[in-house]
């Protein structure tokens, strides 16, 4: 009896998709972690560049202004600015923004985060 030669090449084709679904876990993988660590490093900018802007408003400054700057040093952009109040209470809120590494269709471009920081008398 002789060998069947119709599976011939049969395991080449089988690790050749194997590897292609490794490859594409990895990929989809990575992209999953480029935007989990662009959107901390966002949130963490916004906090800082509202506490900054609150500073400034505090100190008689222009809260908006001390934030576009900050924000530029954190590789983020500022796409709103608010104050609320007076000089004594008040809020600042800031939305700020980054691009991501990584373009894919369908998935967003930027990660955004909104951040408030301020003095409200009577709130421990």
């Amino acid at each position: 009896m002789g060998r069947d030669h119709s599976e011939a090449g049969v395991g080449s084709v089988l690790a050749i998709a194997t590897v292609l679904v490794l490859v594409t876990l990895a990929a989809v993988g990575g992209l999953g972690l480029s935007y989990a660590a662009a959107s901390r490093s966002v949130r963490q900018a916004a906090d800082l560049v509202a506490v900054s802007g609150a500073q400034a408003h505090a100190q008689g400054g222009d809260a908006c202004s001390q934030a576009r700057r900050l924000a530029g040093r954190n590789d983020v952009d500022v796409a709103a600015c608010e104050v609320t109040g007076d000089q004594f209470d008040y809020v600042v809120e800031v939305r700020v923004v980054r691009a991501v590494g990584w373009l894919m269709p369908g998935l967003p471009a930027t990660v955004t985060a909104t951040a408030y920081a301020g003095n409200v008398a009577g709130v421990p």
